[in-house]
C-alpha cells in the first residue's frame, strides 16, 4: 500500500474537462434542433450567432450555469478522494483509518500578535493515510516502523528504516524534522519517536529499533544563467529562483540526493541560453541516513556574447 504514488494516477472519469465554449456550443445546437423547419433555423442561426441578440444571452448565461454547476460537481467528486480532498474534506476522509491530522507547533495567544497552530499538511495527512493499512502489521515492515514515526508528533517530516544485514533485528530509525531550520530532530522529538516505537504493541518482540535524527549534509547552490542582452531585466531570475527553491524544497527529504542534471533541469528555462554552475561541484549523493540542507542560493544573469 505504501507504494502507490499519487502523482501517478489518471484523473478518474468522473471528473470531468469542462469548457464555456463546449457548452455554449451543445446548447446552440439543441436550440436550433427545435427548429423543424429549416428556413426558420437558418434565420435563427443567424441570429443566435450574434452577440448582442437577448436570445445569445440567454444561452450564454445558461451555458456559464451549467458550467459552475458541473464544476461545482467536480469539486465535490474531489472532496470524496484522498488524492484530491484537502483541508476540512480530508481530515472527514481520514478518519476510517484512525488518523487525524496532526499539530506540528501549538497556537501561541500570548504573543502580539497571536500565533495560530501550525498543522500538518494535506500531503502529509495524505502519506500518513497511505501507510495506515500497514500499521496493522505484526511483521514489523518499514512502511509500518514509518507509519509509527510519523504518528508519533507533527513534527517527524521524514523516516528512513536501516537493517543491518549482519543483525537484522537491531534497527536504524532515522527521522527529519520539519520544522528545524537544517531538518535535523531534536533530542526531544527523538525521544517521543523512540517511546512510540517501543511499544511492545507496534515492534515485533525481537526487533529493537533505535532512533536517531537524521545526519545534515550541508551544500549551496550557485550558478550563471548566460541570457540575451535584452532579457537581462525580464523576470528570468525570478522564474529560476522560483523552480530551484521548489527543487530545494523537495529535496529536503532523507535519501534525495542533489543531482547537477536537476539543477541544470530546472535553471534552464526558457529564454536562458545555457547554465554554468558553480556550487555543487559534483552530484551531492545521500544515502537514508542523511537528508540535505541548502545553506545558500546565489544565481546570476549574464549576457552572452
Amino acid at each position: 500500500m505504501a507504494g502507490i504514488n499519487f502523482n501517478q494516477l489518471t484523473p478518474p472519469k468522473l471528473i470531468e474537462d469542462l469548457s464555456f465554449e463546449s457548452i455554449l456550443a451543445e446548447r446552440k445546437a439543441y436550440f436550433l434542433s427545435l427548429y423543424s423547419d429549416e428556413t426558420e433555423r437558418a434565420e435563427m442561426a443567424k441570429t443566435i450567432a450574434r452577440e448582442s441578440e437577448p436570445v445569445t444571452k440567454l444561452l450564454e448565461e445558461s451555458a456559464y450555469r451549467e458550467l459552475i454547476f458541473r464544476q461545482q460537481r467536480n469539486e465535490d467528486v474531489k472532496a470524496l478522494m484522498v488524492m484530491y480532498s484537502s483541508g476540512s474534506d480530508l481530515d472527514n476522509l481520514v478518519i476510517d483509518r484512525n488518523i487525524q491530522r496532526l499539530v506540528v507547533s501549538p497556537a501561541d495567544n500570548t504573543v502580539v500578535p497571536p500565533l495560530a497552530a501550525v498543522m500538518e499538511t494535506d500531503d502529509d495527512l495524505r502519506y500518513r493515510y497511505i501507510l495506515a493499512m500497514d500499521g496493522l502489521s505484526v511483521a514489523g515492515p518499514e512502511s509500518s516502523y514509518k507509519f509509527f514515526a510519523h504518528s508519533a508528533d507533527g513534527r517527524v517530516g521524514d523516516v528512513s528504516v536501516v537493517s543491518p544485514e549482519a543483525t537484522p533485528y537491531l534497527l536504524d530509525i532515522y527521522i527529519l524534522q520539519n520544522d528545524s531550520e537544517t531538518g535535523a530532530a531534536s533530542q526531544e522529538l527523538v525521544s517521543i519517536v523512540q517511546a512510540a516505537l517501543s511499544d511492545e504493541t507496534v515492534r515485533p518482540c525481537c526487533d529493537r529499533p533505535t532512533v536517531h535524527s537524521v545526519n545534515i549534509v550541508n551544500y549551496s547552490v550557485q550558478a550563471v544563467l548566460y541570457v540575451a542582452q535584452t532579457a537581462k531585466n525580464s523576470t528570468l531570475l525570478q522564474q529560476a529562483m522560483d523552480n530551484l527553491n521548489q527543487y530545494v524544497k523537495e529535496q529536503r527529504r532523507i535519501g534525495r540526493s542533489i543531482r547537477l542534471s536537476a539543477l541544470y533541469s530546472v535553471l534552464h528555462i526558457s529564454g536562458v541560453e545555457h547554465v554554468e554552475i558553480i556550487q555543487p561541484a559534483q552530484d551531492v549523493i545521500l544515502d537514508q541516513s542523511q537528508a540535505g540542507h541548502c545553506t545558500n542560493i546565489d544565481i546570476q544573469l549574464r549576457a552572452y556574447e
